[in-house]
């Protein structure tokens, strides 16, 4: 006996593919979202006249077609879907996202060492911004993207080595804000931007996003979901022994942090940020500066190791490098896949390794948003 499909659910089911398809893949007509989604285009005209009545879904422009211009919707910007706090260790970004998937930087500051003073900033600019932007009840979220293990159930942080935060629950913490809280760890908030909006990593069976920043972390996707484990510590490469005598462990070796303080011995880079310093690195890489190159090159081999060991355990289609730094592959891959193939079998070496692609902005900032985004789609009706 077939189970019957319930009318009701099919078309919620509907209308999330339709409104889900319009923010990854940008305005389109209704002819174009038929044609992609394989509904019936009566079904579409029925859903985009809901979707815009609800607010959710506007017009954008016309498209030109064989015999007449047709319109083109896409998802709404009047009405924010996160706050989102970008946590690294030296600096928080605060930012705003869109429904689009699109987000605006608010503010920055240093990220405070002592949990109660960064609790006041969080407080502090979440008021700015209810003084200036629109928020819906039952839209917008607070998101916070950690470097640490977090058990995103109970919006529990259970540790950021690096920054010396422990046993955290942000759903009390920061209850008061009368918003949703989520919490996630930056490495998975990445690898889910990039199941959001990459078709390679959509594609692949398994994907791995390896984050470089202060510490190095690492996220996992099996059939699109983000895998998290039985202690939500699925990932966390950077706490893998790489050396076994002295017991160092991958982050001693990969940190972007601890690379610069490395050069820093004996080459002073100009900027404050991470991201400024590498950009100097990399000019005097390739000005040929002797002790750039060397330590740099023993950098890349260890990049090199790493990337043979995930692929070795986790045999991924896709790998993705980014974080802090978001051009590591177009500036040294090249080096480094001389100094993989050295080291792995031509058998199970055709694996794709890429830059994040976003490019600009740190991409657990963007996964932030897709993380609220996601939650939205899941409650809507």
């Amino acid at each position: 006996m077939h189970k019957k499909l319930n009318p009701k659910s099919m078309k919620r089911e509907n209308k999330k593919m339709v409104l889900r398809y319009l923010i990854e893949s940008g305005p389109h007509s209704r002819v174009e979202i038929a044609r992609k989604t394989g509904l019936a285009q009566s079904a579409i005209w029925r859903i985009i006249e809901e979707l815009v009545n609800e607010g959710l879904v506007e017009e954008k422009g016309t498209a030109t077609g064989r015999r007449r211009k047709a319109v083109t919707y896409g998802p709404t910007r009047s009405f924010i879907t996160s706050i989102i706090y970008n946590v690294e260790v030296l600096e928080t970004l605060v930012a705003v996202g869109f429904l689009d998937g699109a987000w605006r930087i608010i503010e920055r500051f240093s990220t405070p060492k002592d949990f109660g003073e960064f609790k006041q900033r969080v407080t502090s600019s979440y008021e700015n911004i209810l003084k200036s932007h629109v928020l819906n009840k039952n839209i917008s979220k607070v998101v916070f993207s950690l470097p640490g293990i977090v058990n995103t159930e109970s919006k529990f942080l259970i540790h950021a080595p690096n920054l010396g935060w422990r046993d955290i629950d942000f759903q009390k913490e920061f209850g008061n804000l009368d918003l949703e809280v989520l919490v996630e760890n930056d490495s998975n908030l990445s690898l889910l931007a990039e199941e959001f909006f990459s078709q390679d990593v959509k594609e692949s069976d398994v994907a791995f996003f390896l984050y470089f920043g202060e510490g190095i972390g690492g996220a996992i996707s099996v059939n699109g979901k983000i895998v998290r484990g039985e202690n939500f510590a699925a990932g966390e490469i950077g706490h893998v022994v790489l050396d076994v005598e002295s017991g160092k462990e991958v982050e001693e070796f990969l940190s972007i942090s601890k690379l610069i303080e490395k050069i820093e011995k004996f080459v002073e880079l100009q900027g404050e940020t991470l991201d400024e310093k590498f950009r100097h690195i990399k000019r005097l890489w390739f000005s040929g500066e002797k002790n750039v190159k060397e330590t740099m090159e023993e950098f890349l081999q260890y990049v090199a190791v790493v990337l043979k060991n995930i692929i070795y355990f986790l045999n991924p289609g896709v790998i993705v490098l980014g974080g802090v730094v978001n051009d590591l592959w177009d500036t040294f891959g090249s080096f480094i896949k001389r100094e993989l193939e050295k080291i792995i079998d031509r058998e199970i070496a055709d694996v794709l390794i890429r830059d994040t692609i976003f490019k600009e902005i740190s991409p657990s900032l963007v996964g932030g948003n897709v993380l609220a985004i996601e939650e939205f789609l899941r409650q809507i009706t």
